[in-house]
């Protein structure tokens, strides 16, 4: 087995760090030598243990240093490729040009920027036909609407964070439905979806899978269903022939009444992904062999072949102990 030596970032994060170092182990085709690293002293999360070698960050460490700290654990580790689940970290990677260890066909910029800003996805998603929550940008949009809750989101944000829910009389005078900071949307109670997303070099898809999310803690899906949804396959097929996103990322929907409607788009690997990696395949061996190794992925019809649909996926964590002297 040819050996891989890879960097995972911010391994404190336990439900990404956790669900990379989990592919790399069960790998029946590398054998991968895994560097963490993190602002969190060894031992103080269960990633540091979990990995071969650990390096501490400095939390007063600034971009510029970070890319330093980066580039000396990759001279020094030999690091064939980086992971991360940071899209702050894909981005300073992409702008600094580590070239030398990093996946080599990240997303352009202009793609992060514009799913970052969630109103910016909405209008550029929304100009596809694809359905999106209805706006409320004002008391007159508010009176008219029937929506019983409303949501409201940052702008500028990722992972579903800066989410507010408000029922129809907590809202007064004083809200403030659309502004630079945030907009605010018709809460769709609805079944929640991820969808992780394989495409090669050139954007091309390989792969979808679709997951409806059953239960969250904390943030992170807990438990999930890899479902067969033939409407999600094609949405995400006609928004990735619109955008090039190479390499992993996810999708996420909510769906009511057979209305699937856009929530947002991470152009990274989710938390989650190794639940459709347990139901299908080893995306990160996929990941490795062609965008490290130039191999040709198999068809998308043959991958999507080997999907267990309707597996039922529930996470775990892994408690890990340090002796301190």
């Amino acid at each position: 087995m040819k050996k891989i030596n890879i960097l995972i970032t911010h391994v404190s994060y336990q439900a990404a760090a956790g669900s990379f170092i989990k592919m790399l182990r069960n790998s029946e085709k590398y054998n991968y030598y895994i560097v963490g690293t993190d602002s969190l002293e060894k031992g103080f999360s269960s990633g540091s243990m979990l990995v071969d070698k650990f390096y501490h960050l400095d939390l007063s460490t600034d971009d510029l240093r970070y890319i330093k700290f980066i580039r000396k654990i990759c001279n020094k580790e030999k690091i064939n490729v980086i992971i991360s689940a940071e899209e702050e970290d894909l981005k300073l990677f992409k702008n600094y040009n580590i070239s030398e260890a990093l996946y080599q066909y990240i997303p352009e910029l202009s793609i992060f920027s514009l799913f970052r800003d969630k109103h910016l996805a909405n209008l550029s998603l929304k100009s596809k036909n694809i359905l999106i929550p209805k706006y409320i940008m004002d008391f007159e949009d508010f009176n008219k609407s029937k929506s019983k809750k409303f949501i409201l989101r940052e702008r500028v944000s990722c992972c579903s964070r800066g989410i507010k829910i408000f029922t129809k009389n907590e809202i007064n005078n004083n809200y403030i439905f659309f502004n630079d900071e945030h907009i605010t949307q018709e809460f769709i109670d609805g079944n929640l979806y991820t969808v992780d997303v394989l495409c090669d070099k050139n954007g091309k898809v390989s792969l979808i899978i679709p997951r409806r999310v059953i239960s969250v803690k904390d943030g992170t899906v807990f438990k999930c269903i890899i479902e067969d949804n033939d409407v999600l396959v094609k949405i995400c097929k006609k928004i990735y022939s619109n955008y090039n996103i190479p390499g992993i990322s996810n999708v996420q929907f909510i769906i009511k009444n057979e209305h699937a409607y856009f929530i947002e788009l991470n152009p990274r690997a989710a938390a989650t992904l190794i639940a459709s990696s347990m139901a299908s395949t080893n995306f990160i061996d996929l990941y490795i062999s062609h965008f490290l190794y130039n191999e040709m992925l198999p068809e998308y019809d043959i991958l999507m072949k080997k999907v267990r649909w309707n597996s039922v996926i529930s996470r775990y964590y892994q408690e890990t102990i340090m002796y301190r002297e």
